[in-house]
């Protein structure tokens, strides 16, 4: 087991530990399991992400301290949600909760199916923009509110302030990953984060204080960083936290994979304190995800 724990982690920099104190049943809320030996990716995925087993994430789990985890569906398998399934099944229903990627085909039965296997919420990407129909959106929502799921946004935030009603309408709660993708040279000037801190203050909406490096102009993150700390000022009570192991993006990017350990000690820094850190890790989670 220790020889384990010491060994390199796959798509994580350094072999240092956190130096912050992990409380038990912390939870890493956005991570993606790649597996394409077992399951192929869709024929219009380009990048072909390099195997990111359990295996793979269980080492990551026990270098950090992580208790719980969700999984996100990955774009590399579209609306091919069985690898994620056969994830949350490995990793255990009891310490694991999934979001998954679906349409309106999809029966009701094999909706609550997944229920049942822990799948808490669907993810919508719509980063490159949405020329789908909002009505299917819509639709979809309703089917799954009353399975208490929530709906994950990988938004543009001009978009989001631009379908502000149209989300504020939709009978879920909203996830908005990476810090709701705010530009980290406007931050919180840009009108999607009063918005999102609206929305967090009456319970709509949640942020996930992951992906330091999305957008980051910075090397050491203290731009997106900054932002980070702007919503736990805003609003502690709706905040999570990710990896987003194995850190797709960088693949793409052909650029180095951060260090999760110092991303989770960052998480102290942008909170400011053990209450806080405590509650973004295993409260907020436990409360949204509905773990036991």
């Amino acid at each position: 087991m220790i020889i384990e724990i010491r060994n390199q982690v796959p798509y994580c920099k350094g072999r240092n530990f956190p130096k912050q104190k992990i409380p038990f049943n912390a939870c890493d809320c956005h991570h993606h399991i790649y597996d394409p030996v077992r399951f192929s990716y869709i024929d219009t995925d380009l990048r072909n992400q390099p195997p990111a087993t359990v295996d793979c994430y269980n080492l990551l789990k026990r270098k950090l301290g992580i208790t719980r985890s969700v999984i996100v569906q990955p774009s590399a398998y579209g609306l091919d949600n069985r690898c994620t399934l056969d994830a949350l099944t490995q990793l255990g229903k009891k310490v694991t909760r999934a979001i998954v990627v679906i349409n309106n085909d999809i029966s009701d039965s094999d909706l609550q199916k997944m229920d049942l296997m822990g799948v808490k919420g669907i993810r919508l990407n719509m980063t490159c923009g949405y020329k789908n129909s909002w009505d299917d959106i819509r639709l979809l929502v309703e089917r799954i509110a009353p399975l208490g799921w929530c709906v994950c946004l990988w938004i543009d935030p001009d978009l989001l302030v631009e379908k502000k009603n149209f989300f504020e309408a939709l009978p879920a709660p909203l996830v908005l990953d990476h810090r709701g993708n705010l530009p980290a040279g406007i931050g919180v000037n840009h009108p999607a984060f009063s918005l999102i801190c609206h929305w967090m203050d009456i319970g709509k909406a949640w942020v996930k204080l992951s992906g330091y490096y999305f957008g980051s102009q910075k090397d050491d993150y203290s731009d997106t960083l900054l932002i980070g700390k702007e919503y736990a000022q805003s609003n502690p009570n709706q905040l999570l936290w990710g990896t987003d192991w194995p850190h797709p993006r960088c693949y793409t990017n052909c650029v180095p994979v951060p260090d999760d350990s110092l991303m989770l000690d960052e998480l102290m820094d942008q909170v400011g304190g053990e209450n806080i850190f405590y509650k973004t890790l295993v409260n907020n989670p436990a409360k949204l995800f509905r773990f036991e």
